[in-house]
């Protein structure tokens, strides 16, 4: 007589959520050692910069980073912040391994975009490797790869600035120069093992509303804005691309070539945008996902993320992850920026309509691991009281709840990235060992 399969419990759930290894499938470079310790550790918690800034230790979510961090630093419960930056500082200087260590425990991967940063401050990638189960591997930022072509060809003397700018023909050369060198930079990625995805954050540039229309008049809208609002400041403005026919031609080249790929061999790089939250260079307005949607219907073979939670546009995110095959939610950044219930709330929103094969999970940790260590213990918190309560009020067997951590943490990334990594379909934990109260990490 065959056993059965004895059902597994809530705590057998909890410890899946709390121990299954994640897949960061987005993130950014740790700083080196000196701007490391230089740098204002106020802004783990917000998004606020300059005077705005003062107001962040008021904040639900600085404060509840306050509690957790000393637990991190095995600081006493009534240490202030003076403390907790101080012990930080210790530790950095004593033994900063082991607090990265610490920090990016569970981490299977990162899966890291490099062009947040100059690389004179931040380590390379593959830095990173050495706190991970796997390498970590690269996002390619394209607008960082334009701005770098650009740079280049001002030096060798290809870009017409200064008087030159009213030089049609020479305006009409300088572009054909750099999008002939995009292109041809976002083709090596794609054919880079090393690369896995692709960024784009013309949110903060000219908003999410990219004009899609036929190749010319997208090349047209594209010299345009290159010779008339780009090339007259491209020098002061160190060749930051802000003009949108450029911004939007640049998105555009980049599908139609991970299009091309994908007809090719039937592969297709992801390509993730920056939606909702930012700093006060967005436009809240243009970062809502849904200004992406004739984008993410014209390009129907490009793996399109959708990064950030898209908060506060979280439902709109899920909705087109729901009703379009090549649209994925992340559920990103807002662990720690936002507070708890906001967390949960955002977790909900997603499963309200998203399929949990559609969502994804990173920390988007920047700068200090710190940033890691917050958003993976405050991430698992929140998926482990929704997964629960879905449990409780049986709208999820506790199967599939555990297969839902899975699939969130590892699998879909696992997956959508091509990383081929051992898939998570471990055995459940034994019953015989007892679940460690979360609790115990201060929330």
């Amino acid at each position: 007589m065959a056993t059965e399969t004895p059902t597994p419990s809530l705590d057998e759930l909890r410890e899946v959520v709390r121990t299954c290894p994640v897949i960061d499938n987005h993130a950014h470079n740790i700083l080196r050692p000196n701007q490391l310790k230089a740098g204002n550790f106020l802004t783990i918690t917000t998004e606020a910069e300059g005077e705005a800034l003062d107001d962040a230790p008021k904040s639900l979510a600085h404060l509840r980073a306050v509690r957790q961090l000393k637990k991190l630093y095995e600081l006493p419960g009534d240490a202030d912040w003076a403390a907790i930056v101080g012990k930080r500082a210790e530790l950095l200087e004593r033994d900063a391994d082991s607090l990265m260590r610490k920090c990016f425990e569970g981490t299977e991967t990162i899966l890291v975009d490099d062009g947040l940063d100059s690389g004179a401050n931040i380590e390379r990638y593959d830095w990173h490797d050495k706190y991970t189960t796997s390498s970590c591997k690269r996002i390619v930022r394209i607008e960082t790869v334009a701005a770098t072509i650009l740079s280049n060809l001002h030096q060798q003397g290809a870009l017409p600035v200064g008087v030159a700018v009213a030089d049609e023909e020479a305006c009409s050369l300088g572009w054909v120069s750099f999008i002939a060198a995009f292109e041809q930079a976002i083709v090596a990625a794609i054919q880079d093992e090393h690369v896995v995805g692709f960024k784009s954050v013309i949110c903060y540039r000219t908003g999410l509303d990219v004009l899609v229309g036929r190749d010319i008049e997208v090349s047209e809208n594209g010299l345009r804005s290159f010779s008339r609002h780009f090339l007259p400041e491209c020098v002061a403005r160190n060749f930051r691309v802000e003009a949108k026919g450029m911004n939007d031609a640049l998105v555009i080249s980049a599908c139609k070539l991970i299009a091309a790929a994908y007809q090719q061999d039937g592969t297709a790089k992801p390509l993730q945008f920056h939606t909702g939250l930012g700093d006060n260079d967005i436009s809240l307005l243009d970062s809502s996902p849904a200004c992406l949607q004739p984008l993410i219907k014209q390009f129907s073979t490009v793996p399109i993320v959708l990064l950030h939670s898209s908060y506060p546009y979280t439902r709109e995110a899920g909705y087109l992850a729901t009703v379009y095959k090549n649209a994925f939610l992340d559920i990103g950044e807002v662990f720690p920026m936002v507070s708890r219930e906001g967390q949960e709330r955002i977790v909900r929103q997603a499963l309200e309509l998203t399929p949990t094969s559609k969502i994804l999970w990173s920390t988007d940790g920047h700068h200090f691991p710190e940033t890691y260590w917050l958003a993976n213990v405050q991430g698992r918190e929140a998926i482990e009281k929704v997964l629960c309560e879905y449990v409780e009020h049986d709208d999820l067997t506790i199967p599939q709840a555990i297969q839902a951590a899975r699939d969130i943490f590892f699998n879909n990334s696992n997956t959508l990235y091509k990383l081929g990594l051992n898939t998570v379909t471990a055995e459940l934990p034994s019953r015989e060992k007892p679940v460690e109260d979360i609790s115990t990490v201060e929330t």
